[in-house]
């Protein structure tokens, strides 16, 4: 799980079907003091999460893919919760 901010959202003409209706979004991890760390991921967005909103992301496949409900579905990360 990684501590993140949304910074945008992923837009596809042409998709997993897998991930149709799914909101993705672009979450940049940050660090312990909150400073930007790494490249953005894609995340599918269970809770609403809006722009710059800090954000939990399970890095958990599996997980995702059961969120999905499909095996084979290249989605690897979720957001697991809005921080207050």
């Amino acid at each position: 799980m990684i501590l993140a901010q949304v910074v945008g959202h992923a837009v596809s003409s042409h998709a997993h079907p897998s991930l149709k209706g799914c909101k993705l979004m672009l979450c940049q991890p940050l660090d312990a003091e909150r400073r930007i760390s790494g490249a953005p991921v894609v995340a599918i967005d269970l809770f609403g999460a809006g722009l710059h909103s800090e954000v939990f992301v399970s890095t958990d496949g599996l997980g995702a893919r059961h969120i999905v409900h499909d095996d084979s579905s290249p989605i690897r990360n979720f957001i697991q919760g809005v921080v207050d």
